[in-house]
């Protein structure tokens, strides 16, 4: 009488340990919803939630929503896909007397005229025939709601809300269908109906991670560098040595990061918008399309061939337009206006005099340092952040973001590194004249280093280089720590050769600088040298990796007809990256400024100096490996 076809997909999740499923099934007679709900013991309240369709709100149907129709063919989500199986209900036969219609049959045996017909569909009701009657029908409803209606709170998150209600973030998205991809606040979404004293508590104090495929609690363990049951302890919950895929799990803060699980308790920019208004921004960019003799064609190719700064600023534009593309696929709308500076402050005034800066969010560049601090101090009574793209801070302004970090972050992060060391390796400090100052600071950090300078000849000339036999002699068995100084070439490509020439099988030589620069990357430097020497730095940016980023990779050179460089790929990682900042609030907010965030190519984690501008202080640790350059992560 009533067949049902399942298909699509189902979930399996747990209510107070009652494991259920959601289902879509397909109607094969047409019947109202109320009926329904009694073949498929499934509450109203559930109905209406899993199938907002069917009333005007799906936290708040009415009588008439529960007597709508459905019809032959159509889909409807339910918990359990089989009907009530009617060979568990017990019958009695009874005979049909003269005139006996329907509805005196049901006042004898007590139960409605549509319950005889259920059962007896192909009798017609005249003296004599059989029919079966129920004897344990139960037509009213009366099955607990398993879902119920949640509101969501200021920075929550996906899986913050699917940790407390111990379910994955697949089963809540599945659960509602329509959440798109980031909450928002005053969002109403369907979650399992839970008591209060039930419900999951985050501890800010440690980490929460997704389990990426079924794996055994204690292998998991093992991996993360975890003791036994220190899973099981953090998640009572828990009760096999099982962990599926999906569940959300909770961590001490030292467990380390694999590839079976994803950290969800890392700040995210994405599980954190709260501002979701139409993003503007002005990008300023030195294209001096004045300077372009359209009309000659052939002048013009040659021209934009050697003019170097126009192609830095076209390779920066691409990256712009790809990130305000991708930011626009997550449903946020952003509007860029873009100018060309043409290196010129009169060209800055008509920009700021022509246009409402008010309007923007920010405003990306100028480029080059007279014309970016001129812009800082025309819009100084704006409310507007300035944003320096690819320049180090050189002025403090509360309009300013510095998005280049400071040397000092740079120094800092080197020392630290080589302070962490657990093995206590003697250090030696190389440098020419003019880096003279960073070595003496080096030096105070380690006063037992010893120090080598460059020579200087009989007139008082620094010859950028290093006598071999200063340090012959001097390295010990084990690992030798030497921080390079300089900003010469020539000085990094004499001091390299220098050093290695003295790693052997019992001496190792590390090379660190707190300072890197183009010196360290030109034609005369050995990269096989620098990776004996295994060559760490801090760095502003580390390489794309074109096998794991190969979709922007290939979506890139399809729409521009050339692979990303560097300036194309900081232009994208800077942009949405800003995007992202201030669609979660106030940009002066810490809670908002220092999420640490990296995409590409480029991290970022700003700070408020105490100027009021804010700086990016996000860096990498980088090494030469094997003639590879590997980012170093620190536990």
């Amino acid at each position: 009488m009533f067949r049902n076809y399942i298909f699509i997909l189902s979930f399996l999740f747990c209510f107070n340990t009652v494991a259920q499923t959601i289902e879509s099934i397909q109607i094969d007679e047409d019947q109202k919803i109320s009926d329904l709900l009694i073949k498929f013991e499934i509450s109203p309240t559930d109905f209406f939630i899993l199938n907002p369709e069917y009333s005007a709100n799906r936290f708040d149907y009415n009588s008439i929503d529960l007597n709508k129709k459905l019809f032959k063919g159509d889909l409807v989500r339910v918990f359990n896909s089989k009907a009530r199986d009617q060979s568990k209900i017990g019958f009695i036969t009874h005979k049909i007397k003269r005139k006996q219609n329907l509805d005196q049959i049901s006042v004898i045996y007590n139960i409605s005229s549509d319950d005889i017909l259920e059962y007896n569909k192909n009798v017609i009701i005249k003296k004599n025939n059989i029919i079966r009657i129920p004897i344990k029908t139960d037509r009213k409803l009366n099955v607990s709601n398993k879902l119920s209606r949640y509101v969501v709170n200021p920075k929550e998150g996906k899986w913050r809300i699917a940790y407390k209600y111990g379910i994955s973030i697949d089963f809540l998205e599945e659960l509602n269908p329509e959440i798109g991809s980031f909450l928002r606040i005053g969002q109403e979404i369907a979650v399992p109906n839970k008591k209060k004293i039930e419900l999951n508590s985050i501890d800010e104090n440690k980490q929460y991670f997704e389990v990426q495929k079924n794996i055994e609690t204690s292998t998991l363990e093992k991996n993360l560098g975890l003791k036994n049951n220190s899973i099981n302890r953090l998640n009572p919950e828990i009760l096999e040595n099982k962990l599926t895929k999906g569940i959300i799990i909770k961590v001490p803060s030292s467990a380390d990061l694999t590839n079976e699980v994803i950290n969800l308790s890392k700040a995210s920019l994405e599980n954190n918008i709260v501002d979701f208004n139409k993003r503007k921004f002005a990008l300023i960019l030195p294209f001096r399309l004045n300077n372009y003799d359209y009309d000659s064609i052939q002048n013009y190719i040659s021209l934009v061939k050697n003019d170097k700064l126009l192609n830095i600023s076209l390779d920066f534009l691409f990256g712009v337009e790809m990130a305000v593309t991708e930011f626009s696929k997550l449903g946020l709308n952003v509007k860029m206006d873009i100018f060309d500076s043409a290196l010129d402050k009169n060209q800055i005034d008509k920009i700021i005099n022509e246009n409402d800066i008010n309007q923007y969010d920010f405003i990306l560049g100028p480029f080059t340092n007279n014309l970016f601090d001129y812009t800082v101090s025309s819009v100084n009574d704006y409310d507007v952040k300035i944003v320096r793209p690819l320049a180090k801070k050189l002025n403090i302004n509360k309009n300013i973001i510095n998005t280049i970090p400071d040397d000092s972050i740079y120094f800092n992060t080197i020392i630290d590194f080589v302070k962490n060391d657990t093995i206590n390796s003697p250090k030696f400090i190389i440098a020419d004249s003019k880096s003279i100052g960073n070595a003496n600071k080096i030096k105070k950090v380690f006063p037992n280093a010893q120090q080598f300078f460059s020579k200087i000849d009989d007139f008082g000339n620094d010859t950028k280089t290093l006598d071999y036999q200063e340090l012959d002699s001097i390295f010990v068995k084990g690992k030798n720590i030497v921080f390079l100084e300089t900003k010469e070439q020539g000085f990094v490509s004499n001091v390299t050769s220098i050093l290695n020439s003295f790693v052997n099988d019992t001496i190792s030589i590390e090379l660190v600088t707190t300072n890197k620069n183009n010196a360290f990357e030109g034609v005369n430097i050995s990269n096989n040298f620098l990776s004996n020497l295994k060559f760490t730095y801090a760095s502003t940016n580390k390489v794309i990796k074109s096998k794991v980023d190969k979709l922007f990779i290939d979506n890139f050179i399809s729409r521009y007809k050339n692979y990303p460089n560097k300036y194309s790929i900081r232009a994208y990682d800077l942009t949405y990256d800003l995007l992202m900042r201030f669609s979660n609030g106030d940009i002066n907010d810490l809670k908002v400024h220092s999420i640490e965030t990296e995409y590409f190519e480029n991290k970022f984690r700003y700070k408020l100096s105490n100027s009021g501008s804010i700086d990016n202080t996000g860096v990498y640790l980088m090494m030469y490996n094997g003639l590879e350059i590997e980012e170093i992560i620190e536990n």
